[in-house]
């Protein structure tokens, strides 16, 4: 394909004039140390973690792991809401030769269990909150040492901002006693021990597995390289003009790609400042952007409604900021209008994926076209392909599978070949998605993934929810769609036929799977049917339960 979409990126860039860095992450951070170690790096509620202060700190947990013998292609598990020791611990691997594990903090045993198993961690780094759920899993695991998490070590006396309850009810000090290979991370960091020099790790190194969910049901871990992260890093620096002058909100979680690529790794990169929240509040965002001046910050859909339609939103003054960039799930043209009024500045919507270090796509800022995803970064390669065969290239305006190469795409799948082989052609990532491109290069996505639901954002594969539901001794057959709601784009409802003399209600079924999986995976509607729909050959028909969704039946 012609790659027309380069007329539209932002006034001056000129692809040939970019580098891509051959140095890691961390020798960027350490850089900035260097340069200005008294300059915020973090700021959580009002206290300040200085780029000095992140280095170090970072260093000495290194160190800690070094110490242990955990080291180059070793993974650290961490199971943490967005904070200052998330940070420390993410940079420390790495600068360890390790390969950081972030794991939704929202996960419970059962989804822990597998990602500490699939990708063999030996280091967990995790909250007091989840503290029972690691002890439970365990066993299980190959994690040889343990450090705990109190998230007040890095609060100030006086926050500037409102505390979420999370942060509130969360137990001052250490709670009861600490099993064998269980440390307190507040003692990791205040060791005299450190790592004198990072450990040397090669551009094609896997420093990031980021675990993303499979059609069979069993979320994969993409390998994402010290290539790939700085990679993007720049990709991004060049196309958004990000400098060591921004003040970053970060509200999206760092677990996932996009707050740990665009937010936190960015940071790092930059030298930009990072404002983090632990957990997302439509007002106490609203007052960190005028507090701190922010003059970037990026969001998904269901925040950018909530943001909008907030009746406080007009009363703070958001002028600071320069650049709100949007994923997740399409954003309303209606929304982003009004965004662009009370901000003065586009909303920017792009696509990208956990396999693609997060953007490929982007709408310019200056020329943006709501209802797209925008252009191709520098350096990305876009094809619009066929769905019968997969490689025939479509003309303009037909829609077809979206495949994408680049530096900033997975190596593959942890420990999978096989995914690996399937996803990856030839160097084309094959993504799922359909879509088009129109005569000026902007694409537009029309479909998810044939089965994925988007849920406030996050991914949820029907097969990983009904893999967990057949625990459930009253589900004899299950099928699980997604359904559109208004606020967080799709909810996931369960078909449900029942054990015979089984006597579970809908609300007994709905809160048990609130309490086995992550909230925004668990069905909030539960229907029970005498039989769900199949072929011939006994495959599931989700086209049909979706139909029976829309229409009320089943």
């Amino acid at each position: 394909m012609n790659r027309i979409w380069q007329a539209h990126w932002p006034p001056g860039l000129d692809e040939a004039r970019i580098r891509l860095p051959g140095e890691p992450l961390t020798a960027f951070l350490k850089g900035h140390a260097a340069r200005t170690p008294r300059k915020p790096a973090i700021v959580f509620y009002g206290r300040s973690i200085s780029f000095g202060e992140l280095d170090d700190a970072s260093d000495r947990f290194a160190g800690w792991l070094r110490g242990r013998g955990i080291g180059p292609g070793d993974c650290v598990a961490l199971y943490l809401e967005n904070c200052p020791q998330f940070a420390i611990a993410h940079f420390g691997a790495l600068k360890a030769g390790a390969i950081t594990v972030p794991l939704n903090p929202m996960h419970k045993a059962i989804e822990v269990q597998h990602e500490m198993e699939d990708s063999g961690a030996r280091a967990l780094v995790a909250a007091h909150s989840g503290r029972e759920i690691v002890e439970s899993v365990r066993a299980q695991t190959a994690v040889e040492a343990i450090a705990l998490v109190s998230y007040r070590d890095y609060l100030p006396e006086q926050p500037s901002l409102p505390l979420p309850p999370s942060l509130l009810e969360e137990p001052a000090g250490p709670v009861g006693g600490r099993a064998a290979g269980v440390e307190l991370f507040s003692a990791i960091v205040a060791a005299p021990a450190r790592l004198q020099s990072p450990e040397p790790r090669a551009q094609h190194d896997t420093a990031l597995i980021q675990y993303t969910s499979g059609t069979t049901g069993a979320p994969k871990g993409a390998e994402l390289t010290h290539g790939n992260i700085t990679a993007n890093c720049e990709l991004m620096r060049a196309f958004f003009g990000f400098t060591a002058a921004d003040v970053m909100l970060s509200v999206v979680p760092w677990f996932h790609i996009t707050g740990m690529e665009v937010q936190l790794n960015m940071m790092a990169y930059t030298g930009a400042t990072l404002v983090a929240l632990h957990r997302f509040d439509v007002e106490t965002a609203l007052r960190a952007i005028q507090q701190h001046r922010c003059t970037i910050t990026t969001l998904i859909a269901t925040v950018n409604v909530a943001i909008v339609n907030h009746p406080k939103t007009p009363e703070y003054d958001l002028g600071s900021l320069r650049l709100c960039t949007s994923g997740g799930a399409p954003v309303p043209a209606e929304i982003a209008r009004r965004w662009e009024a009370i901000t003065g500045h586009p909303l920017v919507e792009g696509y990208g994926l956990t396999e693609t270090t997060a953007p490929t796509h982007s709408n310019p800022p200056h020329r943006p076209r709501y209802g797209t995803v925008g252009v191709p970064l520098p350096f990305t390669g876009v094809r619009v392909v066929s769905l019968d065969d997969g490689v025939t290239e479509l003309p303009l305006g037909e829609s077809g599978e979206i495949t994408v190469r680049g530096p900033m795409v997975t190596k593959g799948y942890w420990r999978r070949p096989d995914a690996t082989a399937e996803a990856i052609q030839d160097g084309w990532l094959r993504t799922g998605d359909i879509g088009r491109v129109d005569e000026e290069g902007y694409f537009t996505i029309e479909e998810r993934k044939k089965d994925m639901i988007k849920a406030s954002g996050y991914s949820v594969f029907p097969a990983e929810v009904e893999a967990i539901m057949y625990r459930h001794p009253a589900v004899a057959e299950v099928g699980v769609v997604g359904v559109p709601d208004a606020y967080r784009g799709e909810d996931v409802l369960a078909f449900v036929v029942r054990q015979p003399e089984a006597v579970a209600t809908e609300r007994e079924i709905v809160e048990w799977c609130r309490a086995q999986m992550a909230v925004y995976k668990a069905p909030r509607a539960v229907r029970f049917v005498p039989a769900l729909p199949r072929t011939a050959s006994g495959k599931l028909l989700k086209r049909a339960l979706r139909e029976q969704a829309r229409d009320g039946t089943g």
